[in-house]
């Protein structure tokens, strides 16, 4: 019940939600440094925690002005309290204390007038409160000056909270920002076997959420590769490469691209059928699977494998790996 009441305190509004006007300017110069600056920030790999923050809420916002309120958002966290055994030992809760700053820095740019101006502060005014005790995930809730300017972020929802996302999807309303962080959930027996009742019902809602911001690693033929979409663009994958002389010179090359789907076609239905024999694939909006990425790495000018020792120095490399 905290959840609600701390939820409408937050978002509250007299009336309706009616249709506000997207941003317009008269000068057709300002929306061409606009359109430029914003292409620049989200054009290049993020290489520090900063720029991921800073091409997320460009992201969320360009996806807002295009009347878009269902973000899905997943981020390279960095690891805090890593032993040599595990690098999070602290398991959700932890993940959870290197989440929420990351968070809350983007829900404050993605409100201001100009999220690429880290200098542009925002009146968004946050609250946090733990929607489910078990797991610890947490909302946090931004009150803006207008009501209609609300949002609300949730924090590595998992399968067991999806009939609480719901609840507060209808709180949220269709006009105002709901944002699921690094969710938890991969595939449909997430949610339960098929005859279990509302399975189809949750899955719907959650492949509903767009990924708006997607910046993720992998591991293939030995190379350890990161997949990045910042809306509108398509999936980018980059490799990672070390420079030959100064191995602490690292940088990560652009090796490929493809563009996302936006619905179930039969192609990918009879695709996610082929690599998952029992049907449990949730619907992924194309992202690029293990096999496309292995032919853009090997497809390369001059590709050599890696040798058994490169792969495990790589491996060790991959466990560690952060922003």
């Amino acid at each position: 019940m905290k959840i609600y009441l701390l939820l409408a305190s937050f978002l509250t509004a007299s009336n309706a939600f009616t249709t506000y006007p997207q941003w317009q300017t008269s000068s057709t110069s300002t929306v061409l440094l606009h359109n430029d600056l914003t292409n620049m920030a989200t054009s290049r790999f993020p290489t520090s925690p900063e720029d991921q923050v800073r091409q997320a809420a460009i992201s969320i916002k360009e996806a807002t002005k295009a009347g878009k309120h269902r973000h899905g958002v997943r981020l390279l966290l960095p690891i805090i309290g890593a032993t040599e055994l595990d690098d999070w030992p602290g398991g959700a809760r932890q993940m959870m204390e290197a989440a929420s700053p990351l968070v809350r820095d983007i829900m404050t740019l993605q409100s201001s007038q100009d999220p690429s101006d880290v200098d542009d502060d925002s009146s968004l005014t946050l609250a946090e409160s733990v929607i489910d005790e078990a797991d610890g995930v947490r909302a946090i809730f931004g009150q803006a000056p207008a009501a209609r300017d609300d949002c609300c972020s949730v924090l590595l929802p998992s399968a067991d909270t999806v009939g609480k996302l719901m609840d507060l999807d209808k709180q949220v309303g269709p006009e105002r920002n709901l944002i699921l962080i690094n969710a938890q959930w991969k595939r449909k027996t997430d949610f339960g076997l098929a005859f279990f009742g509302g399975r189809d019902e949750k899955i719907q809602f959650i492949e509903g959420f767009e990924p708006t911001f997607h910046c993720s690693n992998i591991m293939v033929e030995g190379d350890i590769v990161r997949t990045l979409r910042t809306f509108p663009g398509p999936w980018r994958v980059y490799l990672r490469v070390v420079d030959e002389n100064d191995e602490r010179n690292i940088d990560w090359v652009e090796i490929g691209t493809k563009e996302l789907i936006m619905s179930k076609t039969k192609e990918w239905e009879n695709k996610a059928k082929g690599d998952d024999k029992d049907g449990g694939k949730l619907f992924d909006y194309g992202i690029p699977n293990y096999s496309e990425i292995g032919e853009m790495i090997t497809s390369r000018e001059g590709y050599v494998p890696k040798s058994l020792s490169e792969r495990a120095a790589s491996a060790f490399a991959f466990i560690k790996d952060t922003l």
